[in-house]
């Protein structure tokens, strides 16, 4: 009997070690509501300490799209190291720039069809111009982890949010292990907001964010 046991123990103690068990409770689901702006969409929700992007993470290609005299999307969150394509689906020439401090390039003027690519190997905020047409705006953030989420129309977001993910080329991203996290938001007529989650054991777990017009904060700080 006391060998039987012994030999159940290992067997189980092998199965331990070749398959772990890795404590993932959930996600981080919530509601933004802002005063003093029209829609509560292309808001950034993030974490901003949560576990690091792997290396297959980093090599998705992303794409800025130039359509309408429009930067489509106008909110586009990408992790460090990811590689952005700046197609031009236009009808007209762009000159697509940022002097922005985390990254600064300017393309100069290309035509329809042409396209112009970029890495981003640091992290913070970098707005788009365009030399051509001065109402053509957008904002590339740039992450160090893939728990974000950028806010739809009625200002609804799930973090990880893995159909967002899947649109930029990356696999899934594993659930959140419980425990507290910090939930910071980001846009650039709004005042940044950073609030204290708990995700439990089992489930996820539902905030509201409040946010008033204002100047919005760095990512990490």
């Amino acid at each position: 009997m006391r060998k039987f046991f012994v030999l159940k123990f290992s067997a189980a103690l092998l199965i331990f070690l070749y398959f772990p068990v890795h404590a993932f409770a959930g996600n981080i689901k919530g509601a933004v509501k802002v005063k003093g702006l029209r829609s509560p969409e292309n808001i950034l929700v993030y974490l901003s300490k949560a576990p690091a992007a792997s290396g297959e993470l980093s090599k998705a290609k992303i794409v800025m799209d130039q359509r309408d005299l429009e930067f489509r999307p106008h909110v586009l969150p990408i992790l460090v190291g990811s590689t952005v394509q700046f197609p031009n689906n236009d009808k007209v020439d762009h000159n697509v720039f940022s002097m922005s401090r985390t990254k600064k390039f300017n393309f100069g003027s290309y035509k329809p069809g042409e396209s112009h690519s970029v890495v981003f190997d640091k992290p913070g905020i970098v707005e788009l111009r365009c030399d051509v047409h001065a109402e053509m705006a957008a904002y590339i953030l740039v992450m160090k982890n893939p728990y974000f989420a950028v806010t739809d129309k009625q200002g609804h977001f799930e973090i990880p949010d893995s159909g967002q993910l899947k649109q930029t080329g990356l696999p899934d991203v594993k659930n959140l292990a419980p425990g507290k996290y910090f939930v910071k938001t980001w846009h650039e007529k709004l005042k940044t907001q950073k609030q204290a989650v708990i995700v439990p054991e089992n489930g996820d777990t539902t905030i509201q964010l409040d946010l008033t017009r204002g100047t919005p904060g760095v990512l990490y700080k």
